[in-house]
């Protein structure tokens, strides 16, 4: 069976434009919880599984669990078993088809998808941090990150690594609605700390989802016990 990013291509990542969110779920950014983990953030994560029927594609949220990395792919949490709030009040359906639909997954297959939503915040009090670990890999199959807002900042350039080299071979800033994909393996991401245009601060808004086969899940107590145990990548996780 391909990957599941084959149609990425030989450069393994590509530019889509979303569906727009609803008002509602823009709304939703104003009222996340702090991140306890990373004060320079404002977070709410879930998780879901993603199949296709009546020639649609279709997601149902998961019972929700704690977010873990494995120590492997981030250094500074990995192994943490990470409690954070599950969203609310947005339905990730369109967005998640939109991904489906451009790299032409399988309809006959099932995946599991994990969705982080957060605002960083640029002021006199917080430093725009975008992503306190650095350039990194997630240990998904596909990574993505969709911008939806900037208010009031400059920089938050998305950054494309090689596996071992110090300099981007991609770096752009990404405008409301677009959204960055790749193949989480094959290369490192990551992005420019925002700054704020004025000195009333301001904000980045963004959406990270990472999708991987439900034979390959990141969910589930096998895979936290990997997780929170081992420094190696997983291969596979077994049916629970």
């Amino acid at each position: 069976m391909d990957h599941i990013g084959f149609h990425l291509g030989p450069l393994g990542y590509r530019i889509l434009e979303m569906p727009p969110l609803s008002p509602q779920a823009h709304a939703n950014f104003g009222q996340l919880p702090e991140d306890p983990y990373y004060k320079e953030r404002w977070r709410q994560f879930s998780q879901y599984i993603l199949f296709h029927e009546h020639d649609r594609w279709a997601c149902r949220v998961l019972t929700h669990r704690p977010f873990i990395q494995a120590k492997a792919y981030n250094q500074k949490v990995g192994g943490v078993r990470r409690e954070f709030e599950p969203i609310t009040s947005v339905d990730p359906t369109p967005q998640f088809a939109t991904i489906a639909e451009a790299l032409r997954f399988d309809t006959r297959a099932v995946f599991q998808v994990n969705l982080h939503q957060w605002r960083t915040r640029v002021d006199a009090v917080f430093q725009g941090k975008t992503i306190p670990e650095g350039p990194h890999r997630d240990g998904h199959h596909i990574t993505s990150v969709t911008v939806w807002a900037r208010s009031n900042v400059t920089g938050g350039d998305s950054t494309l690594y090689q596996i071992g080299k110090t300099e981007p071979f991609f770096e752009q800033v990404l405008d409301p609605g677009q959204c960055l994909i790749m193949r989480d393996e094959d290369m490192v991401h990551g992005a420019r700390d925002i700054c704020a245009a004025s000195e009333e601060g301001g904000y980045r808004d963004i959406w990270v989802i990472s999708i991987n086969p439900w034979a390959d899940r990141r969910y589930g107590q096998e895979f936290e016990d990997f997780a929170t145990a081992d420094a190696s990548p997983p291969s596979s996780v077994a049916a629970e």
